[in-house]
């Protein structure tokens, strides 16, 4: 799998982003799952800042709210 992190918002999360596997702890980031219900951390609900859906394959760089999941050195 590869590495989305550096693809996907921060503040984008599922259910299963609370349950870790411990070889890939941000397994979920793929967006694989088709019973998955995503939501933003900064609404509260399935919509961005920016009134559109979150999703892993739309919660990106283009996005003007978008913030890097990945962690700063």
């Amino acid at each position: 799998m590869e590495n989305t992190n550096q693809t996907q918002c921060r503040h984008l999360r599922t259910k299963t982003a609370y349950i870790p596997e411990a070889d890939q702890p941000d397994a979920w980031r793929s967006g694989e799952s088709s019973t998955a219900q995503y939501w933003c951390l900064c609404t509260m609900t399935t919509a961005g800042p920016d009134n559109q859906f979150a999703a892993p394959e739309s919660c990106g760089h283009a996005r003007s709210c978008f913030v890097s999941a990945e962690l700063p050195m």
